[in-house]
């Protein structure tokens, strides 16, 4: 019985299991190399199509073998498949290499070696340790490229995971960069930069502090000393935009009426309360930025503006640039930087691409093509020139038999 046992775990053992680790292989290195061209799409979208040179074409070449790749895998052809990725990663690896060492790090600190007079010269605390950080990052970004580089050569997927590590901390670096660029400026402009921001929410939709947005002096300080109540009724009085016709009984044209016991949704007592709440914290942000308080009125400002720190530095971009075009820019520093120019950089920074910037992806869907490796039958076969024409073997088997 053991005998036979042995023999039958021995014939289970040789058993063929290499299809079944060719697709677990395949599919696991497939989602991978998903992850490494979605990555790398960014990149070349924003800056390699302009500053790598022939950065475009490399990705489309990339991405082809990629694509191939998941064919030949819904093909169960897992040994094609594998080759493709490979080949994928192989040529990734060198694109991703060229646009963090050409491209990111010499923007990261080129854009940091222009803000670092402006930043020592404020004598800002804030704004020196963002610069620490900065340049902290930048150099861990260095030593992942270097580690990358130097890494075995057969290891594609080892190399791009260290080179995307790079490219995180060199976006980082440049995040810290332009928070210590919005925390040197002086009060006045940073009084600027977050009525711009504000008035950017509420472009978006958003109601908290619309009422404080176009006052100044005398309007803004009665406002804040204006109670809800007050606030109320001149909400009330006030004309609405765009406000529906009314029927004979004062309700909307087109709409059922309410019951008598029915209560509207905007006089809730959650809803209400909301309000209130709102209301408390405009003063108070009001009086923040009045006073010059503004870390204090951030705290506040983070409870209704959704991706702050993204929403800061594109105001501080947009209202710096807006000055620099004004001849109000501030000297001498800060004059060398193209702020408009960085708006692109602080998109890329977070990951993002504005709304109507198509990605190379999206490009190239209509330029990828099936590659089949089906061997081709019925060409003749190369002629070694060591073996005789058919002709002269012919005669020469003639002649033997003779």
């Amino acid at each position: 019985m053991r005998i036979l046992m042995t023999v039958i775990i021995l014939a289970l053992c040789a058993l063929p299991a290499y299809p079944f680790s060719d697709q677990s292989t395949a599919e696991r290195m497939l989602k991978e190399n998903k992850y490494f061209i979605d990555f790398l799409n960014l990149c070349v979208t924003n800056f390699g199509a302009e500053r790598a040179g022939d950065a475009k074409e490399k990705f489309f070449e990339i991405y082809q073998l990629h694509f191939n790749a998941q064919v030949f895998f819904l093909q169960s052809d897992y040994k094609n498949s594998f080759r493709n990725i490979r080949s994928s990663q192989n040529k990734g690896a060198a694109l991703y290499l060229d646009i963090l060492r050409n491209v990111y790090l010499e923007d990261t600190k080129n854009l940091l070696d222009k803000l670092a007079p402006d930043i020592i010269k404020s004598k800002n605390p804030r704004a020196r340790l963002y610069l620490t950080l900065a340049y902290r990052d930048r150099s861990i970004s260095k030593n992942f490229e270097t580690i990358g580089d130097a890494s075995n050569p057969k290891l594609y997927s080892y190399k791009i995971f260290k080179y995307i590590d790079g490219l995180k901390f060199s976006r980082r670096a440049k995040r810290y960069g332009l928070l210590a660029l919005y925390e040197s400026r002086k009060d006045d402009l940073k009084r600027d930069i977050f009525i711009h921001l504000l008035e950017m929410e509420r472009e978006s939709g958003s109601k908290f502090f619309n009422r404080f947005l176009k006052k100044s002096g005398k309007t803004y300080i009665d406002e804040m000393d204006k109670s809800y109540e007050a606030h109320e009724k001149e909400e009330a009085a006030a004309p609405k935009k765009d406000e529906p016709a009314k029927d004979a009984k004062g309700a909307p044209a087109g709409t059922a009426a309410k019951q008598p016991g029915e209560a509207d949704k905007d006089d809730a007592f959650e809803k209400r309360l909301e309000k209130k709440v709102r209301f408390r914290k405009e003063r108070s942000t009001a009086q923040h930025i009045l006073q010059n308080e503004f870390d204090r009125a951030e705290d506040i400002m983070r409870e209704y503006v959704d991706d702050f720190n993204f929403k800061l530095i594109q105001a501080t971009l947009e209202v710096l640039s807006a000055r620099k075009g004004d001849g109000k820019g501030e000297a001498p520093a800060a004059g060398d930087i193209n702020y408009a120019a960085l708006i692109k950089q602080h998109y890329d920074n977070y990951m993002r691409t504005r709304k109507d910037q198509k990605t190379l992806m999206d490009e190239f869907a209509s330029r990828l093509k099936v590659v089949d490796d089906i061997d081709k039958k019925g060409e003749e076969p190369k002629k070694d020139a060591a073996q005789p024409p058919k002709d002269e073997t012919k005669k020469s088997d003639d002649k033997k038999t003779r």
